[in-house]
Formats: structure tokens, C-alpha cells, sequence
């Protein structure tokens, strides 16, 4: 178990920082209820502290000062007015509700622009989204102003701000651990015989490993980045000698082992200098350890590229945020209908279904990662908040429990996530006094009716196909390879440049591997619908056929044939005259109309596409020289990554990718990578021929 949690979470960061999330949220709880106390006011403000503390804490990481700091101005305010808007809702159910979307909608849609205005835009959902957390019975809604909303927004942020100051994360030390983490599966790799499950589900933990450590050491901020860039190397070298094909390292049972004059036995150069490279990484490891290092702030997100066509294309991010409002507008209507003083659940839902979406896809496959985990939190939470319901104290500490393992293992699974959120609801709602085994049911109906609404939003308010986020991903991918090859075909490559690039070519990958997962879960489906209709389509025989001589079954049935029966013995073919003849065709049973070939699947090419990233991250393993030597065949190469860029920009002119006949093997893998890659992706359309008439079509007679 420890080995496992070592390669879900390497380096432990997502541990530290879900702690540090909890650390202010408890601040947030502590500081929020004396103030409370002290002003005789209902307990909902010191929740809507602590959650808008969970949710800023997520925002605010990895920020600069300046943007926390800006945080303690802007959230406040929209804090005033989410406060505004629940207590408005109160009274005025309808109207409040479409004050809130309309709020929602704001936000999400700033987010398009990027930089800064992205930022402020995140952080105004918080405020929003805790008053719906929160339930607000009318009687608080009365008593507290909303200039309390805005002092609960205050204290949260400057209890994140404190706690992130106060204890900050050490990006040199994590990548340390997690690059021993590295080495750890490494070894645990070696042990697997290649070609099976367990190899390939290991290697892409090794791979994950490797990237969480890249990310550690680009954010660690250092006056000399010479240990960094020496761990980054090292790592990267490692990482190709441990996943490359080992044809030689599996020794056949005849062959026998060569004993040298000191009678040891002698070892694959390969594995030797896989030693060599893992030892290299714990050194720099143990190294880099020693230091402390700050940590640098996240880019901001640039504004994504306008689409051509205006306002009867929308761009992206405009059509998500109106699938949000339109879903959040649906959820509050049928809530209301269906459940009355209990609808939060289904706007809550809608909104996590929606909020955070890339496509439609992405929204049907999140509805139902968030079915299957809130409906099983749901029954368990209602359960377990019956067992603590008179015990404070209790159901405090499991709240802070269900929060604790839901931001360590998000990343995970969103089914994590949704489990832990909406049992640690159950267990908040019971001590604000909703009990009662109907909860049972109402919890995973609202449940469903909100993912209802989502999915219909996305599927016809301006939907956005999934495989259009794909190829533009994948272009992006494609981009970075070609500069990749480009860097390699230099007359003097520079290896921190091909370094550079083979890793942002890894990390390109990773975010086409995130928009494909709707992708991967359908394929799986059908995959499954399509074993489960051929084992039914299967129809046995009710008699046996009878068998031909010579046979097992004939010689059963001549063993059967009583012995007074003569066998029969088939009459001798005439002999063929002299000459030539015509040849004779046998006949042969028509074709049985079996299942049409299946077209390739969109994970299909995301996986191809995957594996020539694999395979072109062996060229930031060799040395300058060896690169210099092979640049006429990364020449083809080049070619080949164009002409697979052409197939995916659907251009007419694109041709299937030339093979590399006499190339190194590393050379050779990677361009059938990419011809693999070109006949995965779909072709063109073709486009129809227009039909015209025979008048039309004949040639026009000239005068003169």
C-alpha cells in the first residue's frame, strides 16, 4: 500500500496540499464562529466561511502575492452580493433564481478572455457557489445582513492567504521525493514481463511519475538552476533506457549464460546502463533535497484563438457558459417542482456537471462519474450522519475526514471526488436539522434530474463535439513534435532544447489524453455492447453435421456403423485427357455476411498519438553527435509529422507517411508510429459531385 500511494501521488503534493486546504479551513471555522458568537448570528455564516476557504484555497494555489492579495478585495464584494442574491432568493424564489444564473453565467463567461480577468473570474464562482451550499432557512436569511457575506468572503481569504504564507509548499524537495518515488517503480518495472497489463499499467505510472517531477522542478525557484537542470536530465535519461523496447534483455531458456575469468556473470549493456541511469537519479535526488526553494508562480492561462465566424459560430468558452446557465435555469425549475424547500441538490449538481466541462462528451462522461459516486455518497453519508446526529463534535471530524481524502484523490477518479462532497453534505445538512429516510431517495433523485439537465444543455444549447476539442489539442501536440524533429535536425542540436521540447511534447499529450477520456469510456462501452451481442448472436446446433471420412468425427461415425453394412468408397474421377486444360474452380459456400469493419475510433488516434510522443522522446536521449549523424533521416521524418498534420486538417493533399528503411531503430519506431497515426485518423470527406444537366454539361456552340 505505501508503494501504491508513493505512485498515485508522487512526492506527496497533493497530500500537502490538500492539508494546507484543511489548515485554513479549520482557521476559517475557528475565526468565522467567535465572530458569530460574539455578533449573535446563525451558524450558516461560519459554513459559508469554511467553504468559501476550500474554494479559494484551490484558486489561490500556486498564485502570486499580488493575486491573493487581490482576492482580499474582489471576494468580499461578490461575497456582499451572493449574500444579496440568497437572501433575495428567499423571498422572491423565481426572480432570485434568475438573478443567480444570470450571475453564474458572468462569471463563467469572463473566464474566456484569460490573464487576469480568468483569475477574477474563478474566484467570483466561490462566493456564489457557497450560498448554495448552504442551505438558508428564512429566518437566518432575515437576521443576517448581507455585509455579513461579504465578512465571511474576508475572513476565508485571509485565512487561505495566511496558511499559504505561513507554510509553503517546497517544490525542490517534493520533485526530490518524487524522483525516488521514480526510481522505486523503475525497479518495480524491471520485474514485469514486458507486453502484459501489469507492464503497460506500470510504465504509464512510471511516465506520470516523470511528469509530476518535471512540474516540481519548474515551479522551484533557485539562483542556480544547475541541480535542477542536472535531476531534469538525469530523469529524462532514465525514463528512455527504462521504457524502451528491451528485444535482448529476455533471455531464451536454451541460452546459457557467459561466465567471464572472475566467474561472474556477465550482464546486458542495456540494463547496466539502466543501473547507471537510476543511480544517477537518486544522486541528484539526495542532492537537490538538501535545498530549499521557493515556489514560482503558475502562468496565467493565455485568451484562446478567435474562431472564424462570429456570432453564428460562438467561440468555446461562450457556448459552455450558456449550457451553464441554461442547465443551472433547468435545474432550478425542476427542482422547485419536484422537491420544493429540498432543490439544491439538483442545481449543485448541474453546476458541477457543467461548470468545469470541455465538451459535450466531457458532460455526459462527468454525469456519470458524478451519478455513481454521489448516489453511492449520498446512501452511505445519509447512513453515517444518522450515526453521528447527536454528536456535534463528531460529525465535525467527519466532515473535515470526507474533505481530506476528496482533495488528496480527486485527480484520481471524479468519482472520488463526488463521493466524499456529497457525503460530507449529507452528514451538514443532518446537523442543520434535515432528517428522515426519505432523504434516502430525494438525495439521488435530485442527483439524476440534475445530471439530466446538463447533459440536455450540452446536447442542445450550441453543443461542442468532443473530438473537435481533440484535434485542436492534438494539433498542438503535432506543433510541438514538429519543432522537436526541427530542434534534433539542427547542425548542432542543442540537448536542453531537444530536452525542452520532448517534455512540453509529454505535457501537450497529457492534456489530449484529459479531453479524450469521454473518448476512452465510450470505446469501452462499445467494446463491451459489442462482446455481449456476439455471445448472444451464438447459436449451437441441435444435430450434429455429418463429417467427412478421414476425420475424428468420421471415424467415430464409422466405428458406429454396424459391420454387416459395407462403407461406402467414392467412385474414382476419370482421367483427365492429355493437354491443356482449363483450370477447375472449386466452389466455394457464399461469404457469411458478417459485422462491416469498425471505423477507427476517436481514442483510437488519441492512443496513436500518444505513442509517437513515447517514441520521439527517445531523440532527447541521444547525444548531440548521434543527432547529427541521423539528420538526414529525421529529414523524412519531418515529412511525415507534415503529412500527418495535413490528414488531421482534413487536406486533400495529404499522402500516408513514407517508411524509414535503413534508419536507427529508434528512427524506425517513430515514423511507423506515424503512419499508424495517419490511416487511425478519419479521412476527408469526400466532397459530392454536383449532378448538372445534359444541356448544362454539353459544349456551347460559338458563332462565327
Amino acid at each position: 500500500m505505501p508503494s501504491l500511494l508513493r505512485a498515485l501521488d508522487p512526492g506527496r503534493v497533493r497530500l500537502w496540499e490538500a492539508i494546507r486546504t484543511i489548515i485554513a479551513a479549520v482557521a476559517a471555522l475557528l475565526v468565522a464562529g467567535k465572530v458569530a458568537h460574539a455578533a449573535h448570528l446563525p451558524g450558516g455564516m461560519t459554513v459559508i466561511a469554511t467553504v468559501v476557504a476550500v474554494m479559494v484555497s484551490r484558486s489561490l494555489h500556486g498564485t502570486s502575492l499580488a493575486h491573493r492579495l487581490s482576492a482580499l478585495a474582489s471576494v468580499p464584494v461578490i461575497g456582499i452580493l451572493a449574500a444579496f442574491t440568497g437572501r433575495f432568493m428567499v423571498s422572491h424564489a423565481w426572480l432570485g433564481a434568475a438573478l443567480y444564473v444570470a450571475a453564474v453565467w458572468a462569471s463563467r463567461y469572463v473566464m474566456r478572455f484569460g490573464g487576469t480577468v480568468r483569475h477574477l473570474g474563478r474566484l467570483a464562482l466561490t462566493p456564489l457557489i457557497s450560498v448554495m451550499v448552504v442551505p438558508i432557512p428564512p429566518s437566518a436569511a432575515k437576521a443576517t445582513g448581507p455585509f455579513w457575506g461579504g465578512l465571511a468572503g474576508l475572513i476565508a481569504v485571509a485565512c487561505v492567504v495566511a496558511v499559504q504564507t505561513l507554510l509553503p509548499a517546497d517544490p525542490a524537495r517534493q520533485a526530490a521525493r518524487a524522483a525516488e518515488d521514480f526510481v522505486r517503480t523503475a525497479h518495480h518495472l524491471r520485474t514485469l514481463p514486458p507486453g502484459t497489463r501489469r507492464h503497460t499499467r506500470v510504465e504509464r505510472t512510471l511516465h506520470h511519475v516523470a511528469l509530476v517531477t518535471e512540474d516540481r522542478l519548474d515551479a522551484a525557484l533557485l539562483p542556480d538552476r544547475a541541480p535542477l537542470a542536472a535531476l531534469s536530465t538525469a530523469l529524462l535519461r532514465a525514463e528512455v533506457l527504462a521504457t524502451s523496447p528491451h528485444s535482448a534483455s529476455v533471455r531464451a531458456p536454451s541460452d546459457e549464460p557467459r561466465v567471464s575469468r572472475d566467474s561472474r556473470v556477465s550482464r546486458d549493456p542495456r540494463d547496466a546502463a539502466l543501473d547507471a541511469a537510476l543511480d544517477e537519479v537518486r544522486r541528484r535526488a539526495r542532492a537537490l533535497r538538501a535545498l530549499r526553494a521557493r515556489e514560482a508562480a503558475a502562468k496565467a492561462a493565455p485568451a484562446p484563438h478567435r474562431r472564424p465566424g462570429g456570432w453564428r459560430n460562438p467561440q468555446p468558452q461562450a457556448r459552455l457558459s450558456l449550457q451553464l446557465a441554461a442547465a443551472m435555469g433547468a435545474a432550478f425549475a425542476v427542482g422547485h417542482v419536484a422537491f420544493h424547500q429540498r432543490w439544491t441538490w439538483t442545481v449543485i449538481t448541474a453546476f458541477v456537471v457543467c461548470g468545469a466541462a470541455r465538451s459535450r462528451g466531457d458532460v455526459v462522461h462527468r454525469s456519470g462519474l458524478r451519478v455513481c459516486g454521489a448516489v453511492t455518497g449520498a446512501l452511505t453519508g445519509t447512513l453515517v450522519a444518522h450515526l453521528v446526529a447527536g454528536a456535534p463534535v463528531l460529525a465535525v471530524t467527519v466532515i473535515f475526514g470526507y474533505l481530506l481524502a476528496g482533495l488528496w484523490l480527486r485527480e484520481l477518479n471524479y468519482a472520488i471526488w463526488a463521493f466524499c462532497v456529497t457525503s460530507l453534505l449529507a452528514v451538514l445538512y443532518t446537523l442543520d436539522g434535515e432528517t428522515g429516510s426519505a432523504l434516502l431517495i430525494q438525495r439521488p433523485e435530485g442527483i439524476l434530474l440534475g445530471s439530466a439537465c446538463g447533459i440536455a444543455a450540452a446536447c442542445f444549447v450550441l453543443p461542442l463535439r468532443t473530438e473537435t476539442v481533440m484535434r485542436a489539442r492534438a494539433a498542438g501536440a503535432l506543433h510541438v513534435l514538429q519543432d522537436l524533429v526541427g530542434a534534433a535536425r539542427e547542425p548542432q542540436p542543442e540537448p536542453a532544447a531537444v530536452h525542452r521540447l520532448a517534455r512540453a511534447l509529454d505535457r501537450a499529450t497529457r492534456d489530449l489524453a484529459e479531453a479524450a477520456a469521454p473518448a476512452r469510456a465510450h470505446r469501452c462501452l462499445k467494446l463491451i455492447r459489442s462482446r455481449t451481442t456476439r455471445t448472444s448472436s451464438i447459436r449451437f446446433p441441435s444435430s450434429p453435421r455429418p463429417a467427412r471420412s478421414g476425420t475424428a468425427r468420421g471415424a467415430a461415425s464409422s466405428a458406429a456403423r454396424p459391420s454387416h453394412l459395407p462403407e461406402a468408397v467414392p467412385a474414382p474421377r476419370p482421367a483427365l485427357p492429355p493437354g491443356p486444360q482449363a483450370p477447375v474452380l472449386p466452389v466455394l459456400p457464399a461469404p457469411h455476411p458478417g459485422p462491416a469493419p469498425a471505423a477507427a475510433h476517436a481514442a483510437d488516434w488519441a492512443d496513436a498519438l500518444a505513442a509517437c510522443a513515447h517514441a520521439a522522446r527517445a531523440l532527447a536521449g541521444k547525444e548531440a553527435d548521434e543527432l547529427a549523424t541521423v539528420r538526414d533521416h529525421l529529414g523524412l521524418t519531418a515529412l511525415n509529422v507534415g503529412q500527418v498534420r495535413r490528414r488531421l486538417g482534413h487536406r486533400p493533399d495529404a499522402t500516408p507517411p513514407r517508411p524509414a528503411r535503413i534508419a536507427p531503430p529508434y528512427l524506425a519506431r517513430l515514423n511507423s508510429c506515424l503512419a499508424d497515426l495517419y490511416e487511425r485518423l478519419p479521412a476527408p470527406p469526400v466532397p459530392v459531385p454536383t449532378t448538372s444537366s445534359p444541356a448544362s454539361a454539353a459544349p456551347t456552340a460559338t458563332a462565327g
